[in-house]
C-alpha cells in the first residue's frame, strides 16, 4: 500500500538515524507496511553499491512505496522522499522540490534556487547541470533519494531534469524511482551501463504466503485454500488484498464468499468497493466530511474547517483516523490525508452527486491557503474552482514577490492553462500577463498585453493614474518600457508613486524609474530625491533588488561627475545586498553588476574582468526596459573595459552603445556621457585585440553554446535562421581563438562570457 502520498514534500533522515523533516512526510501505519518483503529487500541489498536507480514499477496499490519505505527503514544512509504531484509537471516547480530534497540531505542549495529558470538556455545550460552536480556531490556521506508518482511527469524538460539527476548519483548512494507506468525512456541508457535494478510488477505481487501474513495481522485466518483464491483472483495486488481482509473482518473473519465476486484485480475499477467496504459504514456526516475535504491534498482542521465552514474538524479527523486505516496520520501529528485510491474515490463521487459544490469547496480552500501565505496552493485552488476575479487577485497579490525574486517562471506557472479569452476578460490578470513577457523579454507579447490593459483601464487612463490602483499599474509599465521617452516615463512613474497603495512594492520601482529619468534629463536634486526615496522604500518593503538599483544608478552618476569615493561607497553597498540575497544570477541585477565591474576595475581587483563579463552577458538578454538602460550599461561597461585594458571591447561597446542611441537621449546627459567616454577613449593608447570582443548578436547566440540545443533550435529561439547562427558561430570561434563548440563554451567560461553551472 501507499506509505506516503503528501505532494512535493520530503523527508529527510541523517546518517544516525535521526529524523528532520523538511517540511514533512507521510507515514502510513495501514497493516501492509508490516508485512516484510524480505525477499525483494533481500534483492535489493544484494545489489553492487555501482547500481545507483531502483525503479518499482507497479500499479496503484502494489505495493510500491510500502517497500520503499521498509527499504529506507533499513538503511543507515541520510535520505529524502519527494512525493510528486500533478502541479510538479513543471521544470521550475520540479527543480524547487528536488533542490529542497538536496538542502535535506544536506547541500547548500540557496544560490542555486535563484536560478532556476525554464527559459533557454539557462535551462539546458545552468540548470540540468548545477542538479547533476548537487546530486553527485551532496553530503559528506551516501544518500537514499525517493521520488514517488512520476507517472504525474509528463513534461519533456522535467524529465529531462530526472534524467540529469538520475545519471549523476554516485556509486555508494542510491535513487528510487516508484512509477505506475513503465519506466521512463531515459532510464534505458543507465540499465544498459548496469547501474539500474529493476523491480516489476510480478515481483511486487503479494505471495501466498505473504497474504496469509497479512491476514494474521488483522486477526484472520482464512484457509490457504481461500488465501490461494484470493491471490489468484487479485493477481497479488496488495490493496485489493487488504481490502478484502477488511471486508472479511466486518463478516467476522469467517466467509470469503462475497469477497471472492468482487472484482478486485489490479486492472478493474474498484470504485464500487470502496464505497461498500469503505464509506458505506461511515455514518452520513463522516460520509459528507470526506467528500468535501477530497477538493485537498492533505487535511488539516484549519483547511477542513475552511471547506466545511465549521469548527470541529480537528475531532472528526482524529475519529476517522481512529476508525479508518484509509485515513492515514502524517508525521507532525494533526496533519492526515486518505489513502489516494480513496481521495481519487471520492474526488470523482464528489464530481457526480453534486458538481455545483467543487467549485465552492475549492474556492474555500483557495481562500484558506492565502490567509496561511502558500500562493501557490491558493492559486491552484482558484484555478480548479473556474474562479478567474479570485485567481487575478491571488496572482497580482503575488506578482511583486515574483518579479523582485527573480522567479517570472513562478509568475507564469499561476496564469499558465489559462486561454488568452480567459486572460483578456480579467484586467488583472491582462496586465500580469503583460508584466510576465515583459520580464522574459517577449515584448511583441508584452505590447500585446500591455494594450488590453489599457483598454482595460479606459481612454481616460492617464487622468486616473494618482487616483487610481489599476490605472496606476498600467501607468508604472508603460513609463517602465519607455517607448515614448524620459519626459513621459517620468510623469507616468510619478503619477504611478501617487496612485499606487502605499504597501506596494511598485511604488520603489517607480520612485526608481522615475529617479534614472529625471538624472538624465539633467534634474539631478529631483533625480537624486526619487533614488533616495526608491531606496527607502525598497528597504521597508523588503525589495533588496530596487534598493541595490537605486543605490548603484546614484553610485554610477557620482563616479561620472568625478566624485569617485562617493561612487564606490554607493556601489559597495549595493554589491553587499546583490551578494546577500543572492542576486547577482538575475537578469535584472545587470545594472548592479555594471557598477560593481567599474568600481572593481578603479580598484584594481582582480575580479573586475569576469564581473564585467557578467554584466555584459546580462545586458544582452534585457529587453523591454527603456533604451537609456542599452545606452547607460554599456558606457559605463566601456569605462571599465578601459580601465582593465581592453580597448577591443571598449571600442565594441561604444559602438553598441551609440547604435542604441535615441535623438532624445543624445541630448540627456546620455549624450554627454557617451561623449565623455569616447574622449576617455581617445586618450588613452591601448593595443592589442582582444579575444572577448564580441558583439551583442554574437554574445546572444553564445549564451546557447552550453546548451544542448542544435543550431537549428538555437536559431528558433533566436529568430535567426540557420545560417545566421553558423555565421555567428564562426565568428565566435575566429574571436575566441578555438576551433569547436565545446571549446568555445570552455574559453567562454573561463572569460566569464557565459554562465557556468552554478556552484553553492
Amino acid at each position: 500500500m501507499q506509505s506516503w502520498h503528501d505532494p512535493n514534500v520530503v523527508r529527510s533522515r541523517d546518517s544516525v538515524g535521526g529524523t528532520s523533516i523538511a517540511p514533512a512526510v507521510v507515514v502510513d501505519d495501514a497493516p501492509s507496511m508490516r508485512i516484510v518483503r524480505t525477499r525483494l529487500l533481500d534483492k535489493v541489498a544484494s545489489t553492487p553499491p555501482q547500481v545507483t536507480v531502483v525503479v518499482l514499477s507497479g500499479p496503484a496499490g502494489s505495493g510500491k512505496s510500502a517497500l520503499a519505505e521498509q527499504l529506507l527503514d533499513g538503511d543507515d544512509r541520510r535520505h529524502a522522499v519527494v512525493a510528486l504531484a500533478r502541479h510538479s509537471d513543471e521544470p521550475t516547480t520540479l527543480a524547487a522540490v528536488l533542490l529542497d530534497a538536496f538542502r535535506a540531505l544536506g547541500a547548500s542549495t540557496a544560490r542555486l534556487r535563484m536560478g532556476v529558470t525554464a527559459e533557454e538556455p539557462a535551462y539546458s545550460a545552468t540548470v540540468l547541470p548545477a542538479l547533476e552536480h548537487v546530486a553527485a556531490a551532496t553530503g559528506a556521506s551516501p544518500y537514499v533519494l525517493v521520488i514517488d508518482d512520476v507517472h504525474l511527469i509528463r513534461d519533456p524538460r522535467c524529465h529531462e531534469l530526472l534524467r540529469a539527476v538520475a545519471g549523476a548519483v554516485p556509486a555508494g548512494s542510491r535513487l528510487l524511482v516508484l512509477t505506475r507506468d513503465e519506466p521512463p525512456p531515459w532510464l534505458a541508457r543507465i540499465r544498459a551501463e548496469g547501474h539500474l535494478l529493476d523491480i516489476e510488477p510480478r515481483e511486487l505481487a503479494f505471495s501466498v504466503s505473504e497474504t496469509e501474513r497479512l491476514f494474521r495481522s488483522l486477526r484472520l485466518h482464512p484457509d490457504r485454500a481461500e488465501v490461494v483464491r484470493l491471490v489468484e483472483q487479485s493477481e497479488g495486488w496488495a490493496v485489493g488484498l487488504y481490502l478484502s481482509g477488511l471486508a472479511m473482518a466486518r463478516e467476522g473473519g469467517s466467509s470469503t464468499d462475497r469477497i471472492g465476486s468482487v472484482p478486485i484485480g489490479p486492472g478493474t475499477h474498484i470504485g464500487e468497493y470502496l464505497r461498500s467496504e469503505v464509506l458505506d459504514p461511515l455514518d452520513s456526516h463522516e460520509r459528507k466530511f470526506l467528500l468535501a475535504t477530497s477538493v485537498l491534498d492533505e487535511l488539516t482542521a484549519g483547511a477542513c474547517d475552511a471547506v466545511l465552514e465549521r469548527r470541529d474538524s480537528a475531532k472528526v479527523l482524529a475519529h476517522l483516523h481512529q476508525h479508518n486505516l484509509l485515513v492515514v496520520r502524517l508525521e507532525g501529528g494533526n496533519r492526515f490525508r486518505c489513502h489516494h485510491l480513496l481521495a481519487e474515490q471520492l474526488a470523482t463521487d464528489l464530481a457526480a452527486g453534486d458538481p455545483a459544490l467543487v467549485p465552492v469547496f475549492h474556492q474555500r480552500a483557495a481562500r484558506w491557503f492565502e490567509a496561511q501565505g502558500d500562493l501557490d496552493a491558493a492559486v491552484r485552488h482558484a484555478k480548479a474552482a473556474g474562479d478567474l476575479p479570485l485567481l487575478a487577485e491571488l496572482v497580482w497579490s503575488g506578482i511583486e514577490g515574483c518579479l523582485g525574486s527573480g522567479r517570472p517562471d513562478r509568475l507564469r506557472t499561476w496564469h499558465g492553462e489559462l486561454s488568452e479569452r480567459d486572460v483578456a476578460s480579467d484586467r488583472w490578470l491582462s496586465l500580469a500577463t503583460a508584466w510576465s513577457a515583459e520580464q522574459t523579454g517577449d515584448l511583441d507579447r508584452m505590447r500585446r498585453w500591455l494594450l488590453t490593459s489599457q483598454k482595460h483601464a479606459g481612454r481616460d487612463w492617464r487622468a486616473r493614474m494618482q487616483d487610481d490602483e489599476y490605472a496606476a499599474s498600467v501607468a508604472l509599465l508603460v513609463g517602465v518600457v519607455g517607448e515614448a521617452g524620459l519626459d513621459d516615463s517620468v510623469v507616468l512613474c510619478q503619477g504611478a508613486l501617487r496612485g499606487l497603495p502605499v504597501d506596494s512594492g511598485f511604488r520603489a520601482a517607480a520612485a526608481f524609474f522615475s529617479g534614472v529619468c529625471l538624472t538624465l534629463l539633467r534634474r539631478p536634486a529631483e533625480g537624486t530625491a526619487n533614488l533616495v526615496e526608491a531606496e527607502q522604500l525598497a528597504r521597508a518593503l523588503s525589495i533588496p533588488l530596487v534598493q541595490a538599483d537605486a543605490l548603484s544608478w546614484r553610485g554610477l552618476m557620482a563616479v561620472a561627475t568625478g566624485d569617485h569615493a562617493g561612487g564606490a561607497e554607493l556601489i559597495a553597498e549595493a554589491s553587499r545586498l546583490i551578494e546577500l540575497y543572492h542576486l547577482d544570477r538575475m537578469v535584472t541585477s545587470a545594472h548592479c553588476l555594471t557598477a560593481k565591474a567599474l568600481l572593481l576595475a578603479m580598484r584594481h581587483e582582480p575580479d573586475a574582468a569576469a564581473t564585467l563579463a557578467k554584466a555584459r552577458r546580462l545586458t544582452v538578454t534585457i529587453h523591454g526596459v527603456g533604451p537609456w538602460f542599452a545606452v547607460c550599461g554599456r558606457l559605463f561597461q566601456a569605462r571599465a573595459a578601459l580601465l582593465l585594458g581592453d580597448a577591443a571591447l571598449a571600442r565594441l561597446l561604444i559602438v553598441e552603445a551609440r547604435d542604441a542611441m535615441t535623438p532624445e537621449l543624445a541630448d540627456s546627459l546620455a549624450g554627454d556621457l557617451l561623449d565623455d567616454t569616447e574622449t576617455l577613449f581617445r586618450s588613452v593608447s591601448l593595443a592589442g585585440i582582444s579575444g572577448a570582443a564580441l558583439t551583442a548578436a554574437e554574445m546572444r547566440v553564445l549564451q546557447f553554446m552550453p546548451s544542448h540545443l542544435s543550431f537549428p533550435l538555437i536559431g528558433e529561439h533566436l529568430h535567426l535562421s540557420l545560417n545566421t547562427v553558423k555565421t555567428h558561430a564562426l565568428a565566435i570561434y575566429r574571436k575566441l581563438g578555438v576551433n569547436s563548440r565545446d571549446e568555445a563554451v570552455a574559453r567562454a567560461q573561463e572569460l566569464g562570457l557565459v554562465e557556468a553551472p552554478a556552484r553553492d
